[in-house]
């Protein structure tokens, strides 16, 4: 049913949390597991320096995600692929980033946040939920772990 499956890491609880769930699917459907970071720049002038700056702060935060997430995976005999790190607006990255890997299932973690406000900033994994062209497991941050 699944053969490529992503998970998307920040360095949040939330992504945190989804992991478990990526390594699980992987591992039932016997997929390879691919592991993305995403660097944003969207909300960046076009200053080329400024973008260079931003990427190399965040660039060794998110190869140490990436890598860790490829460990877990592989210790239990999951396929892996290269982590990868992207960047500009992170539902965008993401969703091209599937696109461009082919990728069956998306497993991203979500706050779950509701409310008067939450129309006006939606998350990021309701973006790419909404826009992907393939299922997205969101994983909801349990409300004692917020």
């Amino acid at each position: 049913m699944y053969d490529r499956i992503l998970i998307p890491i920040d360095g949040s609880d939330a992504a945190a949390n989804a992991i478990p769930y990526a390594l699980d699917a992987a591992k039932t459907y016997d997929a390879g597991l691919y592991t993305v970071s995403v660097v944003d720049t969207g909300e960046t002038d076009d200053d080329g320096e400024k973008r260079e700056a931003m990427y190399e702060e965040f660039e060794k935060e998110s190869k140490a995600m990436v890598e860790d997430v490829i460990e877990r995976a592989e210790r239990e005999d999951i396929r892996t692929t290269a982590g990868s790190i992207a960047e500009g607006k992170p539902h965008r990255a993401i969703r091209q980033y599937a696109d461009e890997q082919d990728i069956d299932l998306i497993v991203m973690g979500t706050h779950g946040r509701r409310g008067i406000l939450y129309p006006l900033r939606r998350s990021v994994t309701e973006k790419v939920a909404r826009w992907a062209d393939v299922p997205v497991l969101m994983v909801r941050l349990g409300e004692d772990e917020d």
